[in-house]
């Protein structure tokens, strides 16, 4: 091979590359996905940046309601049909996810 079609070579190899890193990516940062069970009881932090979009499914073997404290977000979850949430976190602090009557699923931290 001459020097011409190496050097065009590489050149494509270098346009491929960049191609590959341009555009607008779809950051997993904008989305937070939890998938919990009202069967677990669980008092582990999750950790949320302000405006992120919270997806949320709960399973459970029995019927529950999930409900995310602070942001009024309500499902109903039972055998065979989770309930699933989706809210956008567009405040700070710590909020917990409860399966009522009485199972913690997590403590929501958004920052």
């Amino acid at each position: 091979m001459t020097r011409g079609p190496v050097i065009r070579v590489l050149l494509l190899a270098l346009l491929v590359v960049a191609g590959c890193s341009s555009g607008t990516p779809t950051a997993p940062a904008d989305r937070l996905v939890l998938r919990l069970s009202a069967e677990e009881e669980s008092r582990q932090p999750v950790e949320a940046v302000r405006g992120q979009v919270i997806e949320l499914t709960v399973t459970s073997g029995k019927p529950v309601e999930v409900h995310v404290h602070g942001f009024d977000v309500r499902g109903d979850a039972d055998a065979g049909k989770p309930a699933v949430l989706e809210f956008t976190a567009d405040r700070t602090g710590t909020f917990d996810v409860e399966a009522h009557p009485d199972t913690l699923l997590a403590r929501l931290i958004v920052r």
